[in-house]
Order: C-alpha cells, then sequence, then structure tokens
C-alpha cells in the first residue's frame, strides 16, 4: 500500500479562483471551493463551495454545502446546507 496515496485522500484539498480570474470549463475536486472570480460550466466537489461577494458563476454547482454571496446564474444541487 502506497502510504503517500492513503494520506492524500484524508486531507481534501482548498481551492480559491481570485477575483479578476475567469475561467471557462469543469471543476472536480474532493475539496473545498472558493470562488471569488468568475467561473463559467460546472464545479463538482464532496467538500463545500463558497461564492464570495466578488464570484460569479454560469453554469451548474453541485456540491455538499455551499454559500453564496455574489452572482450566481447556475442550476444548484447541494447534499446538504446552503
Amino acid at each position: 500500500m502506497n502510504m503517500a496515496k492513503s494520506v492524500e485522500t484524508l486531507i481534501p484539498s482548498r481551492n480559491i479562483l481570485g477575483s479578476g480570474t475567469k475561467l471557462k470549463g469543469d471543476i472536480e475536486s474532493n475539496g473545498d471551493f472558493r470562488i471569488d472570480g468568475t467561473l463559467t460550466g460546472t464545479i463538482k466537489t464532496m467538500g463545500m463551495v463558497v461564492v464570495g461577494s466578488t464570484g460569479v458563476v454560469e453554469g451548474e454547482i453541485i456540491c455538499q454545502n455551499a454559500d453564496i454571496e455574489g452572482s450566481v446564474k447556475a442550476k444548484l444541487e447541494v447534499s446538504e446546507l446552503l
């Protein structure tokens, strides 16, 4: 058993799409994701999605928990807390 791989799966990542950054495409992650920039596409994560006050999402958000302050023109699929 590869020890490094098992440790990697236990520690979910924290990701940020910074203010002023624009991304077109799909994102898949096991960790939390904060969006302060613009995402056009789908974000799918087992963690939490935070859309900051300057954040914009157009597309689809699939996550466990979500905290929305910015602009969202997306289909939301939240399994726990919105």
